[in-house]
């Protein structure tokens, strides 16, 4: 038992390789059920008051941080919609007013329900962005989670420091550490910075699609008219996809996509980085050297704490990405109330 190399054995075997789908749960009742045969002393630690206090004010912190980001979202996906609608009626009433002789008697009644679409749209992007302002929902949303994560790393700085100093136990305590906290955030940041760099790209590829579409629509529409005044309407078509390509670029903006796939690829490197060191690290542990646990985390955290002070950075930007969508909205309000005024002249008998 005194061999360093067993004692190393035995604490991987006991905690085991990591599973990403459940592992940032932070359940030390839980945990204390799984290691209770193979590692009695840990399950002692994670029955302690203090870990299972700091577990506890974490699914707090963390259920109101899930919560607060879903509102954010689903009322920012909203407000996005409407305003885009709302550019796209307009583009419509274009459209209706150069087909007056063709739609007839219905004319002047398609023009009139496209308006009080406008107006509805327009009204519920205002109301959502409303919300989202008045509510700081960015800003909740961030202090929140923010919370929670100081909370998860107070919980495994815990249960370091109320391990034993026999070297099974410290070393019980870095592969617990190690498995639900290095290794998940590992994979983590993998996943999560992959889904932003797919997102990134897919919101530039779309957006530029879609600005391809508007000006060669534009300039469709613009030949098509000299020929034939009432051609003129196809340039709505343009109108529609340039309001697209904003609607693509405003929910990468708000999603901070570009930004957090190099963040998250960022924390990533720094973490494998670090784990390098750990069957050094092991071998101290294994080997009695005090503090050799926390030596080796103390950078892993300090890599989390600024990636927590990152996101918190982002609630601006995000803000301001809101600030652009309400200039959109002025934007397309403008031009929905002038067509409107244009349309209803020419639909009035």
């Amino acid at each position: 038992m005194s061999d360093t190399h067993e004692l190393i054995r035995i604490a991987c075997d006991a905690i085991g390789v990591g599973n990403s789908d459940t592992d940032w749960k932070i359940v030390p009742t839980e945990h204390a059920e799984m290691f209770e045969e193979k590692a009695p002393s840990l399950a002692q630690n994670l029955r302690g008051s203090r870990p299972r206090g700091l577990a506890e004010m974490y699914e707090e912190w963390n259920a109101k941080a899930v919560r607060a980001r879903d509102n954010f979202k689903n009322t920012v996906s909203k407000a996005d919609i409407a305003v885009f609608g709302t550019a796209s009626l307009g583009a419509l009433l274009l459209v209706s007013g150069g087909l007056q002789v063709l739609l007839g008697v219905s004319g002047p009644w398609v023009v009139r329900a496209i308006g009080l679409l406008g107006v509805i749209s327009s009204g519920l992007a205002v109301m959502w962005l409303n919300q989202l302002q008045g509510g700081a929902l960015s800003k909740r949303w961030a202090e929140e989670r923010a919370k929670a994560e100081a909370k998860r790393l107070a919980y495994f700085k815990t249960v370091m420091e109320e391990a034993k100093e026999a070297p099974l136990d410290q070393l019980l305590a870095l592969e617990y550490t190690r498995r639900f906290l290095l290794d998940n955030q590992i994979d983590y940041f993998k996943d999560r910075g992959g889904e932003h760099e797919n997102a990134a790209g897919a919101a530039l590829r779309t957006s530029t699609r879609a600005v391809f579409v508007s000006s060669s629509f534009t300039a469709i529409a613009g030949a098509l008219s000299m020929w034939r005044p009432e051609f003129a309407v196809v340039a709505a078509v343009g109108v529609i996809a340039s309001a697209y390509a904003a609607l693509a670029v405003s929910r990468s903006a708000v999603s901070q996509d570009r930004k957090n796939a190099d963040r998250y690829l960022a924390a990533e490197y720094e973490l494998k980085e670090r784990r390098l060191d750990l069957d050094t690290y092991r071998q101290k542990t294994a080997s009695g050297e005090n503090g050799a646990v926390q030596e080796f985390f103390e950078p892993i955290f300090l890599t989390l704490q600024a990636d927590h002070r990152a996101f918190l950075s982002e609630a601006e930007q995000r803000e301001l990405a809101i600030g652009n969508m309400e200039k959109r909205l002025d934007a397309a309000k403008e031009a929905l109330k002038k067509k409107s005024a244009s349309e209803g002249d020419l639909a009035t008998p």
